[in-house]
């Protein structure tokens, strides 16, 4: 018995001393990264102002990064919506059927009547014959149809017919070593002179614009919000709960040229340690973390303070753009291990806290 009672005890301490390394491990799990700065894509060529005031002048503009330049046959896929190639209709070669060669190349130049068959066989393609263009590609076999704007169309022979293709412009993104997901969204800004391609997946937007001879394709700007702005004692806690701001908090504003005006409004937050500014078109919060007062601008603010570049720091109107925010950290399972142990010390902590409370009070009342 005595050697059973020996061998439990030894046990029960070998398991307590394993399962206090674990905790320990679980315990020291590396803390979880704090979530990325958003971002804030500009639309148009944007003023980055020294502050945010409408008739202030600018520092410099945010512009969209240059990638690569595109024939303009893609124009047809820009038009169409339609980034793959995709084949639009086949028609019959009739009595051009028996032709061969150089004789078929001259008889779909001259003899065919590219606009009716567009009308004829497609829903919303047009083609117009002005100063339209059928290059040979492989004689007899393969050719590009262009029309007056540069839009192009592969036309190849199959038997006893031709069939009409749109041309394949995601293989060109591909060949610029650009990957586009499948979650696209082409729009047209001006027919024939200027589209974007956004990418909902990749969160980034290309903007391409029909040049001289070329379709040039930029990568629109996406410069870094600059959310956290200063922090203070915690001595302007006072103030902000009854609804004023402190001389230093005003002061910290005014060293980053964010003059506040007489109309500034301080709300509490819910969980009374926090607060939010709103002055015209901008917000802030102001927030208690490890015992000091930090300062964030609020991205539902007109404006938004930016960083265009490492020299370049200031602010754009929030309506100019599209901010983009950062997907959440992803978690270890060590991580979340130590997550589920430190919730779970915390349920044990109130538990005994609330029983000691409920021992303490029959006492008291004896007393």
């Amino acid at each position: 018995m005595k050697a059973f009672l020996k061998s439990l005890t030894f046990g029960i301490i070998v398991i307590l001393a394993i399962g206090f390394g674990i905790g320990v491990y679980i315990l020291q799990a590396p803390s979880v990264e704090q979530t990325k700065t958003p971002k804030f894509q500009v639309h148009t060529r944007t003023a980055v102002r020294g502050r945010p005031t409408v008739n202030s002048k600018p520092l410099a503009y945010t512009t969209d990064v240059y990638r690569f330049s595109l024939d303009r046959q893609y124009i047809s896929n820009l038009n169409s919506s339609i980034l793959e190639r995709e084949h639009l209709f086949s028609a019959a070669l009739t009595h051009r059927a028996r032709l061969k060669g150089a004789d078929l190349d001259k008889a779909l130049k001259t003899a065919t009547d590219w606009q009716k068959m567009f009308a004829n066989l497609t829903e919303s393609t047009r083609f117009r014959p002005s100063a339209s263009v059928l290059e040979v590609l492989v004689s007899g076999e393969e050719w590009l149809l262009r029309e007056v704007s540069g839009a192009g169309y592969t036309v190849t022979r199959t038997g006893n017919q031709i069939d009409i293709y749109l041309p394949d412009l995601k293989d060109t993104f591909d060949t610029n070593k650009i990957e586009l997901s499948a979650d696209l969204e082409i729009s047209t800004e001006q027919k024939n002179k200027r589209w974007f391609i956004k990418d909902a997946k990749r969160k980034q937007t290309y903007s391409i614009t029909n040049g001289n001879e070329k379709l040039i394709v930029y990568q629109q700007s996406k410069p870094e919000i600059l959310t956290f702005l200063f922090e203070v004692g915690l001595a302007s806690q006072t103030p902000l709960a009854a609804g004023k701001l402190s001389p230093e908090l005003i002061q910290e504003f005014e060293k980053l040229k964010i003059p506040l005006s007489r109309r500034v409004q301080v709300s509490t937050g819910e969980d009374g340690v926090s607060w939010n500014l709103k002055d015209q078109s901008l917000e802030y919060n102001i927030r208690n973390e490890n015992d000091r007062l930090k300062v964030y601008l609020d991205l539902d603010s007109g404006w938004l303070r930016i960083r265009a570049s490492d020299e370049i720091i200031g602010w754009v109107q929030s309506n100019r753009g599209t901010i983009f925010q950062p997907p959440p950290p992803i978690l270890s399972s060590r991580q979340l291990a130590k997550r589920r142990l430190l919730t779970l010390i915390d349920k044990v902590k109130a538990k005994v806290g609330r029983s000691n409370e409920e021992n303490e009070t029959p006492d008291a009342a004896s007393r």
